[in-house]
């Protein structure tokens, strides 16, 4: 594909933070590499996911538009996931290197998301497995990098948060997640996940909440806020069903037996806010918050990650509006005067380098929820 030249507006000509040229350049390069070329794509790939997560919301229109018109670089993304489902007998040079795959992921993530702010216009999807996503995190999680499995998880999060439809990408189902045809009535609620898929995923993510992982344990109860966001406006019956299962109690108690520090941990208290929000007064986790409250009590604003702070203060105010009885409700107020936790969360800037983790070959953009 011969590449022309990019605009020559001024306007164009320069990003905050983001030269223009230089990712209008390196998207045709990625694109006309070979997919096996994995010492230059990757890096390529990773930058352009970079450049994406990083650069000022006024700029990223310009650079998703882009992006998303080079046919280049959305059939280089393809080769990738379709090499990806390669059968378990085919040899190892078959299938592309996990961090290939991961900063693939990553992008396609921030290609949906920005897509769906922006309405930008897309030249060519690319097609994607539900289903062979759902069963690799089902059956072969345990023979699968933690980075990839991050990878995963974010992009089943950002897919869930857009209903499981974007023009960037398209999705493939199959028995194994909705059922057999003619659909029954929760399958096609909830297509193209269906409910054995609900029910799998769910699974997945109880049973990786119970890692030590940072990274998958912020993307595992960041894709468990977006599935019960996703279930709450498809189904709320299974909504409540999968907040109220007795395994996510026990998920609770188990991150809570480790001390003050894994009580205000921001994946613990998150897990406990999502199970309010979304299981009501029917989920009993009053031990649970009167061993929060207690470990609020003894903490320091000082020891608290602005994660913590922002994570507690959302389950002080829940806390408030859904549990009943004016002393709970006196006790919460000290607590968030006496952390200093009455002012809103300041927005995570996408900006910060500090928000960017890199654990070997792939970068990994991390913002708060």
């Amino acid at each position: 594909m011969q590449a022309s030249d990019p605009p020559s507006s001024s306007s164009y000509s320069k990003m905050d933070g983001v030269h223009f040229k230089l990712l209008y350049h390196v998207s045709n390069i990625a694109g006309r590499l070979k997919p096996t070329d994995t010492g230059s794509l990757l890096p390529a790939l990773s930058y352009l996911y970079c450049c994406l997560s990083l650069s000022p919301a006024h700029c990223t229109d310009r650079a998703v538009t882009v992006l998303l018109s080079n046919s280049g670089l959305t059939d280089q993304l393809q080769a990738v996931f379709s090499s990806s489902s390669c059968p378990s007998s085919s040899p190892p040079s078959a299938c592309p290197p996990s961090a290939l795959l991961c900063c693939s992921h990553l992008l396609l993530s921030s290609l949906i998301t920005l897509q769906r702010v922006h309405s930008a216009q897309v030249k060519k999807s690319i097609g994607w497995s539900l289903n062979a996503a759902v069963h690799r995190l089902l059956v072969q999680k345990r023979n699968t990098d933690n980075l990839l499995l991050v990878s995963y998880l974010n992009l089943l999060q950002v897919l869930l948060d857009a209903d499981l439809a974007s023009a960037v990408v398209r999705l493939s189902t199959g028995p194994g997640l909705v059922g057999s045809r003619p659909l029954g009535v929760e399958d096609g609620a909830l297509y193209p996940l269906g409910s054995r898929g609900t029910q799998c995923l769910s699974t997945v993510l109880s049973g990786l909440l119970l890692q030590k992982h940072e990274l998958l344990l912020r993307a595992s109860v960041n894709c468990l806020s977006s599935l019960l966001g996703f279930l709450q406006r498809r189904s709320p019956p299974t909504e409540k069903y999968v907040a109220n299962q007795p395994y996510s109690q026990f998920l609770v108690y188990f991150l809570l037996s480790s001390g003050d520090s894994s009580c205000l941990h921001p994946v613990t208290l998150r897990l406990i806010s999502l199970l309010l929000q979304h299981g009501g007064t029917s989920v009993p986790l009053e031990p649970c918050l009167h061993q929060v409250m207690e470990a609020a009590e003894r903490g320091r604003r000082e020891v608290l990650s602005e994660e913590s702070a922002q994570a507690l203060r959302l389950l002080l105010s829940q806390i408030q509006s859904t549990v009943p009885g004016p002393l709970m409700k006196q006790r919460v107020t000290a607590v968030m005067e006496s952390l200093d936790l009455q002012a809103p969360a300041e927005s995570c800037s996408p900006g910060r380098p500090g928000n960017v983790v890199r654990i070997g070959d792939v970068s990994i953009c991390l913002t708060l929820p």
